[in-house]
């Protein structure tokens, strides 16, 4: 194959690709794209306050809860991302300003964060419950295999705010 003809097709099946990828992201309704927007937002966001926290928790139950945050919403943020690129969906990026705010953060670190925890997941839970309603079986299958574990984070949450505030 002469180079040209070599570069002309690839130039193809990248357009083809960038295509296919449009036409997913266009089948979409208004609600799924906010889903993913809202989602990986919230994701990135607990990831980022947690891993700005972690050392500042004043007990080690607390600092565990913080340690879970991060490992299971960095798999579910993971996750999202996956299901986002095969529907042809460019999610946000992290901002950094959660990250800033609570790194520079040294009074009541506890109580606010799991305040913040505790209103974050109620969010997230109600997200998460719509989008398991979802008319696409990829974006509901994914909701509702994950909302378990939110609505398990929200609970946990809940005692450690209950603990902090004592």
């Amino acid at each position: 194959m002469k180079p040209y003809k070599f570069y002309l097709t690839l130039a193809a099946s990248v357009l083809t690709c960038a295509f296919v990828g449009h036409a997913q992201a266009a089948d979409l309704d208004h609600a799924d794209r906010a889903f993913f927007d809202k989602a990986a937002k919230s994701g990135l966001k607990e990831v980022a306050v947690s891993q700005a926290v972690l050392s500042k928790l004043g007990t080690s139950a607390g600092q565990e809860f913080a340690q879970t945050m991060i490992t299971e919403h960095s798999k579910a943020n993971y996750e999202l991302q996956q299901l986002a690129a095969r529907k042809g969906v460019t999610l946000p990026a992290d901002d950094g300003k959660a990250a800033k705010k609570w790194s520079e953060k040294t009074k009541d670190v506890d109580e606010d964060y799991f305040d913040e925890m505790v209103d974050d997941h109620k969010d997230a839970v109600k997200l998460f419950e719509k989008a398991a309603k979802s008319d696409d079986p990829d974006i509901a299958a994914f909701a509702q295999k994950t909302l378990p574990t939110l609505q398990h984070h929200l609970e946990m949450a809940k005692t450690q705010k209950e603990a902090a505030s004592h």
